[in-house]
């Protein structure tokens, strides 16, 4: 996004994140409060990125309300345009048709966070987003999902162009993180669908990152905090530089950063330190674990070398090596400038380098009917072959993956005015610009076994004449091969023959966006009753790149890893769009601002086609501080190249095998046609496989289409004239996707086969007969099919007053309430809302802050967010009116206090404070994987305590 800001009359900045302080000026002088809300008036302007509002920290999962988003917009100078997310037209005012909200940089710095990533994450809007505490199945990254559909459903927008998908290679979404906090202004999140003005991908919203492009003076951060266990170490220190010319011929701006941190341990805090599940028939909770431990056992019986069996072990717990929370490095670099060549015509650019190293970590491999042991190793003394034996493999050390990602990204272009003299488009602001960027991903993973050498290694064996333990018999025996003993306690396997059998798999990608942008914006005409007519017109021509080489293990399955084979593709698009806004009156008594809006934007895909996507949008603000808005548009999400391209790949979900008697420990009737449907497929009746996870097979589609949506909102805003500085808005959103990309899942497949009876899904599931008819994979291809819907109302009341020399009040509610959260598998309709199904998608969510300031620097503030509760069904299936229970409510408070001081070298601000003061543990959910609880929905660390020291030169 870019303002008509100049630079002689951009607002202070203020100290950067991630903990709360108050503002200073660039000389560093504490800031004032802002002034009352106003509208600007419209004049031509440079363009340049809008800088931060100046005002008391408060906690990052609040945003502005309307009345804080005009006073931000009073700041700027009267003769200036505006272009806010969600528009190409410059504006009179920051309220428009859409739901828009914005975190400003004192919300970010109040947050105690060291990433925008963690601070996004706060907010009612967004679920099910990864981050940092996706141990199980991540990749060190931190994403945005507003509305819950999906990250790649939200578009990521630095400055309002697109940035190139981020993570280990041919990724579909952003890593919020590589972009660093210390450059930001502000955060405009708009939760509305925005496909006619930005294109594919804004389907359930827009984070629009706004850097600190006019910033001027230096500043340095330092920042420590860790929880009060000692673990989750955190560290960032950044610098911030920027230059602005005395004539406004031209700025610069330079950033450099480094951030760490530590994990915790699963083991380390007590809802997550044993695995568990729940038995829904006696409603209680049960102690589990994986039935592969370390002394090994056959199916459900344990035996000593001798063939005997022993008492039957506990069910190991890998909790203790498990991250929690995963450990990561940042090293980040940012640079922008602008220069006038002359007038009425610039250059500028923009350009950032991250380095991210990150890790997850798993207890040690579990040997799991992997491979026969042989009856003819020299260690097995039972006489026959074995089969289903299970043991977890200590000796091996836990398995880790290791990412690491160089992500670079470069804007550069013109900007400028039409000359008020010319023919057409007089004084419309232009821009031509060209966007690069790449993102280059290495993962190094370690603890998995090559299946070959194991089947060699527990295979036919003797000793030698030399007596030398050899794989294979006298007559063929294996080179380089080691026998190993897997049938012995913890200790028994040779670290020779360990070394054999494993190996380091190294696996590198890479994605990459150009985008060429032309664009222009301006008034075409004044109306009638203080009117006027707005037009913006661009287009872009796009290329999106992207691959994945797995190691040659991988590639050819040879692994008791996920085995998956190469992804390489790309895709062109070529889109045209036009935005018109007509303002038929504004200043009477009962219409101060009427706005009717329209976008369209005509695309063509070189893989799928073309088609035309459209926006309508209405705002009328009325007498007494009342207003109306609303908008209706469709949507569009172009496949991606992993969609498209992605090799086949092997992932492994939590889903129990229908056929199961034995499902999580208890034994259970299977339902007569569920039974029926299993004996057809040879599964014996009394079948118990004891697996919570089942092998699914995924892979690209090339004959993919565009997947379509329709987005309503409509809202209402107050700000009563007899109240300073009081706002109330409530806005209704309604997003329904049609012929939706996805992989239907393994749960959803397995129902469909064994509970509907439906042949072509029991089609897709493939039984092994030598494993006693168990799962062995099942086909989850991509494709358009199905869809989702869901609604709600998000409400925010804020109230923002100066009590003079007692310091400046600021108390804000924001409140997400869910009507419905629906998914259309093709045969059945799957509801989410207010069950543990799709995901925690509980009917309420808020957060709730205050802020005080006073004038002399010293500042306090606190904020509580709320996630209601929800059911957690057995089966993790609460469609059919399974035993369930309740999931409960869960609140966390958050409080700091800052201080700043005025010295010779500048402004000096310390910040203390503490996140999660009352170390609340999350609600236990036995379903989820990661630490029996849904690590994208609760804090995991527990208590965090940080301090802040920020230095304005």
């Amino acid at each position: 996004m870019r303002t008509g800001r100049k630079v002689a009359q951009v607002p202070a900045p203020d100290p950067q994140p991630p903990a709360g302080d108050p503002a200073a000026d660039r000389s560093g002088n504490p800031p004032a409060p802002p002034p009352a809300a106003a509208e600007p008036t419209p004049a031509a302007a440079e363009p340049a990125p809008a800088a931060a509002e100046p005002g008391p920290a408060a906690d990052t999962a609040a945003e502005l309300s309307d009345a804080e988003f005009a006073k931000l917009a009073e700041q700027e100078s009267k003769e200036e345009v505006i272009i806010v997310t969600g528009s190409t037209i410059g504006r009179k005012s920051l309220t428009t048709p859409a739901p828009l909200s914005i975190l400003n940089r004192e919300l970010l710095n109040a947050a105690g966070r060291p990433t925008v990533g963690d601070i996004i994450q706060t907010l009612p809007a967004q679920t099910n987003g990864i981050n940092a505490q996706t141990n199980n199945g991540g990749d060190g990254s931190t994403r945005v999902d507003i509305r819950g559909l999906g990250a790649a459903r939200t578009l990521t927008l630095i400055n309002g162009r697109r940035v190139v998908p981020s993570g280990n290679g041919a990724n579909s979404s952003v890593d919020l993180n590589t972009i660093p906090l210390a450059v930001i202004d502000r955060v405009e999140v708009l939760k509305d669908g925005a496909s006619a003005v930005y294109g594919s991908d804004a389907v359930g919203g827009v984070v629009n990152i706004i850097t600190r492009g006019d910033f001027e003076g230096t500043e340095a951060t330092l920042y420590s905090g860790g929880t009060s266990r000692g673990d989750g170490i955190a560290y960032d220190a950044s610098f911030v530089t920027g230059y602005n010319s005395e004539n406004k011929q031209g700025s610069i701006l330079f950033s450099a950063g480094v951030q760490r941190q530590r994990p915790v341990f699963a083991g380390d805090r007590p809802f997550s330190s044993y695995d568990k599940t729940y038995d829904f028939g006696n409603r209680v909770e049960v102690r589990s674990g994986s039935t592969a431990v370390p002394g090994g056992r056959i199916n459900s019986l344990a035996i000593d070398l001798n063939g005997d069996r022993k008492p039957d072990p506990i069910n190991v717990c890998g909790q203790p090596v498990n991250y929690l929370y995963t450990p990561s490095s940042r090293y980040n670099l940012y640079s922008s400038g602008s220069y006038k060549l002359r007038p009425g015509i610039g250059t500028f650019f923009e350009g950032s380098y991250m380095n991210r190293k990150s890790d997850q970590q798993l207890a040690s491999e579990p040997f799991s009917n992997a491979v026969t042991i042989s009856k003819d190793s020299m260690y097995n003394r039972i006489g026959g072959d074995i089969l289903g034996y299970q043991r977890r493999l200590d000796e091996f050390g836990p398995r880790s993956s290791v990412q690491n990602i160089n992500n670079f990204r470069l804007v550069g272009g013109f900007q400028g005015t039409i000359p008020s003299d010319a023919e057409v488009f007089k004084n419309f602001k232009w821009e031509l610009s060209y966007n690069y960027g790449r993102n280059d991903g290495e993962q190094t993973n370690q603890g998995n076994l090559i299946k070959s050498r194991l089947a060699a290694a527990l295979g036919p064996s003797f000793m030698s004449s030399a007596g030398v333990p050899t794989c294979g018999t006298p007559a063929k025996p294996i080179a380089g091969c080691i026998p190993m003993n897997i049938l012995g306690p913890v200790g028994t396997i040779d670290p020779a023959a360990a070394a054999y059998v494993t190996y380091t798999g190294v696996r590198s990608g890479f994605s990459e966006q150009q985008a060429l942008l032309a664009q222009a914006h301006g008034r075409l005409a004044a109306l009638p009753n203080d009117g006027d007519l707005s037009l913006a017109i661009g287009g872009d021509v796009r290329k999106e790149a992207g691959g994945n080489t797995p190691d040659p293990l991988t590639a050819t399955g040879d692994t008791t890893g996920n085995a998956s084979t190469p992804t390489a593709g790309s895709y062109n698009a070529v889109e045209a769009f036009g935005e018109l806004s007509l303002v038929p009156v504004s200043g009477k008594q009962f219409a101060e601002w009427v706005e009717i809006n329209l976008a369209a934007r005509a695309f063509r895909y070189n893989n799928f086609g073309s088609g035309v996507t459209w926006k309508t949008g209405a705002l009328f603000r009325t007498v007494g501080g009342v207003a109306f808005r609303g908008t209706y548009s469709t949507a569009f999400r172009a496949p991606s190249v992993i969609e498209l391209y992605q090799g086949r790949a092997d992932t492994f979900p939590t889903t129990a095998d229908p056929c199961d008697t034995k499902p999580r420990g208890t034994t259970i009737m299977l339902d007569p046609d569920v039974a029926a449907q299993c004996s057809a497929q040879g599964v014996p009746a009394t079948a118990a496989f004891g697996s919570i996870q089942q092998r699914a097979v995924v892979g690209g589609n090339p004959s993919l289409k565009a997947e379509t949506a329709k987005v309503l909102t409509a809202g209402i805003v107050l700000e009563p004239p007899a109240v300073k500085g009081l706002s109330f808005t409530a806005d209704y959103w309604r997003i329904n996707i049609t012929h939706a990309i996805q992989a239907l899942g393994a749960t959803v497949i397995l129902a469909n086969c064994y509970n509907h009876g439906i042949q072509s899904y029991c089609d897709q599931i493939h039984r092994n007969p030598a494993l006693g008819y168990a799962i062995d994979f099942i086909d989850n291809p991509i494709a358009n099919v199905g869809g989702a819907a869901t609604s709600g109302v998000d409400f925010a009341l804020a109230y923002d007053h100066s009590f003079g020399a007692a310091g400046r009040l600021r108390e804000q509610l924001e409140w997400q309430n869910l009507f419905k959260y629906n998914v259309d598998n093709t045969v059945q309709i799957l509801h989410g809302l207010s069950r543990y199904d799709l995901g925690a998608r509980p009917k309420n969510k808020a957060n709730f802050s205050t802020v005080w300031q006073h004038p002399s620097g010293l500042g306090t503030g606190f904020n509580i967010r709320f996630v209601g509760t929800f059911k957690e069904c057995d089966q993790n299936n609460c469609n059919g009116g399974a035993p369930s229970r309740d999931v409960a409510r869960w609140y966390k408070a958050d409080v700091f206090a800052m201080y700043g001081l005025k010295t010779r070298a500048g402004t000096t601000t310390l910040t203390v404070g503490v996140n999660n003061v009352m170390n609340q543990n999350p609600p236990l959910i036995y379903i989820g994987i990661q630490g029996d609880s849904d690590a994208a929905t609760y804090d995991y660390m527990g208590r965090f305590i940080y301090a802040r020291m920020s230095q304005m030169f």
